[in-house]
């Protein structure tokens, strides 16, 4: 206390500097932990940065521009398939009742005509055999064309009525022996009840309908013919003409359709016939001499029923103001 009261400027000057050493002593400290911090933050970009470099590929200027242009491919392949789907999806439909009715009634009559008056592929008349008064899919309006009182199902009428021209056409053109059944979705409301006309309806099982994203309409076809009959429908089909999709195939094969082989074949004729595959001859010269009206087929193709269901694809895509919203 005497040392304070004989120099107190000094001691002041004592207090100020130890102040001033602890504070500083402080924020050394805090210093080297943010110093140690960003070295820790430092080693981990460097160790980012070298494996990104060693990565592959590695994201030089290069790369990115080769990035940007598969990107840009990607988008252009994505909007082919996108147009692919929606290819002639976008069928021009009419809101008029009394135009829709006619041309659902003139559908009829034309294809009633065309079955009876089909022509073979021998260029022989060969009608194909339909039920009495068919109507290919519109049973509703074989006697009378009542126009629905809603209105929206209309346009959606007409345009079931386009898609099923195309696939009747496809299949009249594989030369069936008949067309038994030809159902689709009945989108009809009654006046009554507002309940939905019993018709048929494709299994959820097998649809490719999801709310929101794809819509479609459904389609069931039976006729009856050769296999040769369905493999060309399924490959005009294919064609993707329209966007139809073919959910399943159902075959009925005839009663007693089962034949048996009359003539067995020596091992070394099944090797020759295998490497026949490949372009190799089926047989030697000696074992094709027999005559040919000896040779009978295993299997005899007989007439069979086909059922295939239809899906027509439309992709429900965003408007312009979702995609862009101001």
């Amino acid at each position: 206390m005497g040392l304070f009261k004989k120099n107190p400027v000094f001691c002041i000057l004592c207090a100020l500097f130890l102040l001033v050493f602890a504070g500083g002593c402080c924020l050394v400290f805090a210093e080297s932990g943010k110093l140690t911090k960003s070295k820790k933050q430092v080693a981990n970009a460097e160790s980012q940065i070298k494996g990104l470099l060693y990565a592959d590929p590695a994201p030089t200027v290069e790369n990115v521009a080769v990035s940007e242009q598969n990107a840009q491919q990607l988008r252009a392949e994505l909007q082919r398939i996108r147009e692919d789907l929606q290819r002639g999806s976008r069928l021009t439909t009419s809101s008029d009742g009394v135009r829709v009715m006619a041309g659902i009634q003139q559908y009829i009559s034309e294809y009633q005509k065309l079955a009876t008056a089909h022509i073979g592929p021998n260029e022989v008349p060969t009608p194909i055999d339909i039920p009495d008064n068919f109507a290919f899919g519109f049973d509703q309006y074989i006697d009378e064309a009542i126009i629905p009182e809603d209105q929206a199902v209309v346009p959606v009428l007409d345009k079931q009525r386009q898609i099923l021209s195309y696939i009747v056409n496809q299949l009249i053109a594989t030369h069936p022996a008949g067309i038994q059944k030809i159902e689709r979705e009945v989108l009809e409301v009654k006046a009554a009840d507002s309940k939905a006309l019993a018709g048929y309806q494709i299994n959820p099982a097998i649809s490719a309908r999801a709310p929101g994203a794809i819509d479609t309409l459904a389609f069931s076809v039976t006729f009856t013919g050769y296999t040769r009959s369905l493999r060309q429908f399924l490959n005009n089909l294919a064609q993707f003409n329209l966007p139809i999709v073919v959910r399943s195939v159902e075959v009925e094969r005839p009663s007693g359709s089962a034949t048996t082989a009359k003539a067995t074949k020596s091992p070394k004729e099944k090797i020759d016939d295998i490497f026949s595959v490949f372009g190799a001859p089926a047989s030697d010269s000696k074992t094709t001499e027999g005559p040919k009206a000896n040779q009978t087929p295993v299997i005899s193709e007989n007439i069979s029923s086909f059922t295939v269901t239809l899906e027509f694809i439309e992709i429900i895509l965003p408007s312009d103001s979702e995609e862009n919203p101001s």
